[in-house]
């Protein structure tokens, strides 16, 4: 099979559209040095996606939107931070104003001319749907495939499977794109074609599958298929 007949995934959070931006969120709402917002927006992060694994292992799906706050809240009591209920509600808000990367519309847009081109991610529909309408993405997407369809999150084969199916091809015939290295491991895993953009030259997961393509950016990934 050619590269041309791949159906290509994309991840939408740290992908295609920045997770950092809602720095400027953080900053205005709890008014506090510039370097501690960068701790809060990190460890937000990180329990996001930890949280999402747990939920998955532990059987107990809720929707990523209600990950995102339950990680925001965890953050906010961590480093003993207590803003305005209003203040919170902005922060949050600022997950459907995601900052894209610079070369995203354009890959997307270039891509598209000839891949079926779609969003692949543990975001719920309405969180991606507000996301790429936003950031300008929405227009080179032929669909948005959400986590949230067979109620667990990436790295479960089955979010995988469910894209796949939803496009009507195997799962060789996918490509997931994605910046995170587990989001690589779990879809190669899976039996999907992988490309990783590895902007900041992580090494690659230890465990599950290895990526068969490794680039620098979305822009050189628009010149490698």
């Amino acid at each position: 099979m050619s590269h041309e007949d791949e159906a290509l995934c994309f991840d939408m959070y740290g992908t295609l559209c920045d997770t950092s931006s809602v720095t400027a969120a953080l900053g205005d709402h709890l008014a506090i040095a510039d370097g501690f917002v960068a701790d809060v927006d990190a460890l937000w992060r990180r329990t996001q996606l930890r949280y999402a694994q747990q939920v998955a292992l532990m059987d107990e799906y809720r929707p990523f939107a209600e990950v995102t706050e339950r990680a925001l809240d965890y953050a906010l009591e961590f480093y003993d931070l207590n803003p305005p209920e209003s203040a919170r509600d902005e922060i949050i808000a600022a997950y459907d104003e995601l900052d894209p990367y610079p070369d995203a519309a354009d890959a997307l847009a270039e891509l598209g001319e000839t891949h079926t081109v779609v969003v692949l991610s543990n975001g719920n529909p309405e969180m991606l749907e507000a996301l790429a309408e936003n950031a300008g993405l929405a227009a080179h997407l032929d669909d948005v495939v959400s986590a949230h369809e067979v109620r667990t999150f990436k790295p479960d084969p089955a979010v995988y499977r469910n894209a796949a199916d939803r496009l009507d091809r195997s799962l060789a015939e996918c490509r997931l794109v994605s910046s995170n290295p587990w989001d690589v491991a779990g879809a190669a895993g899976a039996g999907m074609a992988t490309a990783w953009v590895n902007r900041t030259r992580e090494p690659p997961e230890a465990v599950g599958g290895e990526a068969d393509l490794t680039v620098e950016s979305l822009s050189a990934l628009s010149n490698s298929l």
